[in-house]
């Protein structure tokens, strides 16, 4: 019997769906039903660990994103946070810096 582990990349899984409308459907993925489909019987699955971090800068985002990652939990997925680096960036007009993971992007792209 061989005892397996799952990583995801959730973040990336996401967002590559996301890319494409008609793949929205599988946003809400079932990982745990998913891994066991690439197992044979005699195999044991000892985890499937979920790596993503929560857009802290969008509420409505963060709040599906939660709602996601407890349903991920109720399967038995064990879910690992990280966080986004904070990237200070550079406006091509007035090459004033702003940070795109914080509320001052908000007050930097509404001047004009």
């Amino acid at each position: 019997m061989k005892r397996i582990l799952f990583f995801i990349d959730g973040f990336n899984v996401y967002h590559a769906l996301d890319d494409d409308p008609k793949y929205n459907k599988y946003k809400w993925l079932d990982y745990f039903s998913l891994a066991k489909r690439f197992v044979s019987k005699q195999d044991q699955i000892v985890g499937i660990f979920y790596f993503t971090a929560y857009a802290h800068w969008n509420p409505k985002k963060m709040a599906r994103h939660q709602l996601f990652v407890k349903a991920l939990m109720a399967t038995g997925v064990k879910v690992v946070f990280g966080k986004f680096k904070n990237r200070d960036h550079e406006c091509r007009l007035c090459r004033g810096k702003y940070c795109i993971c914080c509320k001052y992007l908000d007050r930097v792209l509404s001047v004009k």
